[in-house]
């Protein structure tokens, strides 16, 4: 059975519970949504630049644009001002969400695990590869979860976000406990998973626990040299990636002219490995 809710509903839920809980640093947002075609990434509160780029549209009726650099320098300014006042980046997060289906039916491949109804979705091969890559490049530079909720009804996924118990009632699995499986299974939150093909139990762990406790070994001298690490990076796994080597130099390619805004062209570049892969980036500090 299909969840009757999509599944950026739950991320939304989960991203703003989550931010109550521990304290993130969200560097792809929604609240630009549309700007240059991508995700921006500063909660910016100067009026000036919106003006300047024509939002809200009333206030320039006889807008024509501005020039890409133009907007970059001026965004360089805010994000390198803004970060500045943001506490000591700790730990690059990414989330690979998953919308479960909800096997009902004994004749559900993996019935015989459980005895019982059960969550289950699959994991996709490229998918899994690249976050593998990510692993073996970061090591304990990042951590990478998959977050997949344990409810089906759109009526539970809104009661659980009133309560705030999101969290509480979603599955976590670590990406490198699914490397070689297909499939992760699991009947609730708080318990076990099974992973498939061939049968893996694997334990479930506390998210904001992990996340509270986990420590870089990384050295770096300030937030802009933090992000600035993470996009150079992920630029070069994706470089190397199969399938998204071509679409993600394309997506980049508008772009190269502002390199040399290197704060700015981070949140560009990592805006569009979301676009492109859908998985979720924060930063705890």
């Amino acid at each position: 059975m299909k969840p009757e809710f999509e599944e950026k509903t739950y991320e939304s839920y989960f991203n703003t519970e989550l931010s109550s809980k521990s304290s993130f640093y969200y560097p792809i947002g929604q609240v630009q949504e549309g700007f240059l075609g991508f995700d921006s990434a500063a909660n910016s509160r100067n009026w000036r630049l919106w003006r300047r780029i024509g939002f809200p549209f009333w206030f320039f009726p006889h807008f024509i644009g501005v020039n890409l650099r133009e907007i970059a320098d001026e965004m360089e300014f805010i994000l390198r001002e803004e970060i500045k006042h943001v506490p000591r980046m700790r730990v690059n997060i990414l989330f690979q969400y998953k919308r479960p289906e909800f096997i009902k039916s004994k004749k559900g491949k993996e019935w015989s695990n459980w005895n019982q109804e059960y969550f289950r979705y699959d994991i996709y091969q490229e998918q899994q590869d690249l976050l593998m890559s990510i692993y073996y490049k970061f090591q304990d530079e990042v951590l990478l979860i998959y977050a997949a909720p344990s409810m089906y009804r759109m009526e539970e996924l809104v009661n659980a976000f009133q309560r705030g118990r999101v969290i509480e009632l979603s599955n976590f699995r670590k990406a490198d406990e699914l490397n070689n499986h297909n499939r992760n299974t699991f009947i609730e939150s708080g318990t076990h998973s099974i992973a498939c093909s061939n049968p893996q139990k694997i334990e479930n762990f506390d998210l904001i626990n992990l996340i509270e406790s986990y420590q870089s070994n990384i050295n770096y001298d300030d937030n802009r040299e933090f992000i600035i690490r993470m996009r150079k990076r992920i630029e070069q796994i994706m470089k190397e990636h199969k399938k998204y080597s071509d679409l993600f130099q394309k997506l980049n390619e508008p772009f190269e002219k502002i390199q040399k805004n290197s704060l700015f062209y981070s949140f560009v570049v990592m805006s569009n490995f979301r676009l492109l892969t859908g998985i979720q980036w924060m930063i705890k500090i």
